[in-house]
């Protein structure tokens, strides 16, 4: 699946972090320990774990994609389960790379959760994710 908002908004993120020198301290701490807290989950099976750290869109998406309730579904998509790298943060949004996969995560109420998953760069187009919402 195409991830057309994310990948924009990244490309637009991208510059803004270029200029504003954004993407460290708490908040991307946070983010980071969020996308840690994910990849754990996924490494050690635990499917509610890691339905509970995704946004509520995507945990629709997961659902309705593999015709599963979340815990089943996001396992049974085998997105990269490895330790997450370093948060960028522009705002209310975060990207975290890991050796395999890229994160993207927005800030909600309830935290720091993840809103496209198992996402590969496309060159100048936008990423293209597994999980997204």
């Amino acid at each position: 699946m195409l991830l057309r908002g994310v990948g924009a908004a990244c490309g637009l993120a991208a510059c803004a972090w270029a200029v504003a020198g954004c993407g460290a301290g708490q908040r991307g701490e946070e983010a980071g320990a969020a996308a840690e807290a994910f990849v754990a989950a996924l490494a050690e099976g635990d499917g509610a774990a890691a339905c509970g750290l995704l946004s509520p869109e995507a945990v629709e998406q997961v659902v309705s994609q593999e015709g599963k309730d979340c815990e089943a579904a996001v396992l049974a998509l085998g997105l990269p389960a490895e330790a997450s790298g370093t948060a960028e943060v522009w705002g209310d949004r975060a990207q975290v790379k890991t050796g395999d996969d890229v994160l993207f995560l927005a800030e909600l109420d309830g935290g720091w959760k993840v809103v496209a998953a198992g996402c590969a760069p496309q060159g100048e187009r936008p990423y293209e994710c597994e999980v997204e919402g």
